[in-house]
């Protein structure tokens, strides 16, 4: 049986949010994506032609670095999600694992960050950081703080993102993919209000190798 695309498992998992979710639970959803359009948080994040700012994270070899010192390899592809509990965000890393070699080939680093706190034994074949209270997040512009009624809907599927984020507050990032090139500069972006949308691995490939 042939494998099934990334693409197929975004359809499926949209598939099955709006089969299994109550009606006012998806009407609460919809409205926070409509909430997020208007609001303008597409046209304050960073887009391409912007310079990225630099942060430091701890490798996987337990040493803090610089951002801007991977840049001196090559582009770095950095992959803002919501957190390990995030079934779209599971199916996004899961595909991009998938691509590691390619990106290696092309010398491109691959940083997976977000606010959750990755778990001590989880292996990976990609660098996770840990962006503890949205700090890197914050710095592209793209952290969004939930409203009331998405909080009591979060509460009710037993998920406390205050407490999940270790920070007391009920904030996330948009789901975001940053191809940053050599000077510094952001070259491709991939940003949506929609948590359901996310860049095909393949596209982001073609998008890396203009920039090696």
């Amino acid at each position: 049986m042939p494998e099934i695309s990334f693409i197929d498992k975004l359809a499926r998992l949209r598939a099955n949010s709006c089969k299994d979710l109550p009606t006012p639970e998806l009407a609460v959803l919809t409205r926070t994506t409509a909430r997020l359009r208007r609001g303008g948080i597409l046209r304050r994040c960073l887009q391409s032609g912007e310079t990225a700012p630099d942060f430091e994270f701890v490798d996987l070899e337990g040493d803090r670095r610089s951002f801007y010192d991977l840049l001196a390899r090559g582009p770095v592809v950095i992959n803002f999600f919501r957190g390990f509990w995030c079934q779209f965000c599971k199916t996004e890393l899961e595909a991009y694992s998938n691509v590691q070699k390619e990106l290696d080939r092309l010398g491109c680093h691959y940083l997976a960050i977000s606010p959750q706190k990755p778990v001590a034994e989880q292996e990976s074949n990609y660098q996770v950081i840990f962006d503890k209270d949205n700090e890197i997040a914050r710095q592209f512009g793209i952290v969004y703080s939930l409203e009331e009624d998405e909080i009591n809907l979060f509460n009710a599927w037993g998920l406390r993102i205050d407490l999940v984020n270790q920070t007391g507050k009920w904030e996330l990032p948009l789901p975001a993919i940053y191809v940053v090139t050599r000077d510094r500069t952001i070259g491709y972006e991939f940003i949506d209000v929609d948590f359901r949308a996310r860049c095909c691995p393949d596209d982001l490939i073609e998008e890396v190798k203009l920039f090696c």
